[in-house]
């Protein structure tokens, strides 16, 4: 389902680590979101979104240049 709301992502063991992401797509099974930070493949992450009370474990499958300063971020909720 593609959409356009906003994310927080989160590094699952720093929480220290995050920025506001954006839901670019999601599944029951991952999502891909635009951050503007480069996220390792393999990383354990937390994304969650307020507006819905979203909130869930995933890893980092992927992370691929999206724009000028962006990337897209393939995650597999776990």
């Amino acid at each position: 389902m593609a959409t356009n709301t906003a994310a927080n992502l989160e590094a699952a063991d720093e929480p220290s680590i995050n920025e506001t992401a954006v839901f670019a797509n999601i599944s029951e099974h991952g999502a891909r979101l635009i951050t503007s930070r480069r996220w390792p493949e393999g990383q354990e992450v937390i994304v969650s979104d307020s507006l819905v009370n979203f909130r869930t474990r995933a890893q980092v499958v992927y992370c691929t240049p999206h724009s000028s300063r962006r990337y897209a971020v393939g995650l597999k909720f776990n």
